[in-house]
């Protein structure tokens, strides 16, 4: 197992053994489940809560409880990776397809400009994107900060709504139950140097 000062790394055993020690809900944890069996030999992270606070440090935001519950039982695989998901848990996006689009999985705002959206006006943090484009993002709620669910949209909507004064929030679609039902649909990992792993199941 390897360590930083922002998370801790494990094998796929090691990640179902903070699976089972987690205080998550037995659904986040058959979902989470799920997410490492289909990739056995990969590695997978959890994070510190120096990397949660750091991130609330840059954003200046508080994070939602159960976000951090989340990301310190499991937050992705490592090293860095571009995930490709199935589908949506729920319909209803524009985008109800994902395809073969990779999302990159990094919380944080990016820059100010895209901060000033996204926190002063939709009250969202922003936690993924499609790789190399803003046309399917992915964020969570600070406003009702119970709500677990993962919410969808293109950035460009966000702007035209701000051009005609109209709500935000309006334009964003719940995709996913939770972070650990997204970790759950994901069923490709395209690893840095370019090497794609599959689903084992």
């Amino acid at each position: 197992m390897g360590e930083s000062q922002y998370r801790i790394t494990g094998d796929a055993a090691t990640a179902t053994s903070w699976i089972e020690n987690s205080g998550l809900p037995d659904e986040d944890k058959d979902a989470l489940r799920q997410f490492v069996g289909r990739f056995p030999s990969l590695r997978f992270t959890r994070e510190e809560d120096t990397a949660l606070d750091h991130y609330e440090e840059v954003d200046q935001v508080k994070l939602p409880a159960w976000f951090r519950a989340s990301r310190s039982t499991l937050a992705a695989v490592e090293p860095y990776s571009r995930l490709r998901i199935n589908t949506f848990r729920f319909d209803g996006s524009p985008r109800e397809t994902p395809g073969q689009e990779y999302y990159e999985i990094s919380p944080g705002y990016i820059n100010e400009e895209i901060r000033e959206l996204l926190f002063d006006q939709a009250h969202i943090y922003l936690i993924g994107q499609w790789f190399g484009t803003d046309r399917s993002c992915l964020a969570i709620d600070l406003e009702a900060t119970e709500d677990r669910r993962i919410f969808e949209f293109a950035m460009e909507d966000l702007y035209d709504d701000e051009a005609e004064e109209r709500p935000l929030r309006e334009s964003l679609t719940p995709v996913f139950a939770s972070y650990a039902d997204l970790l759950g649909h994901i069923v490709e990992v395209r690893l840095p140097d370019g090497d794609v792993v599959a689903a084992a199941n």
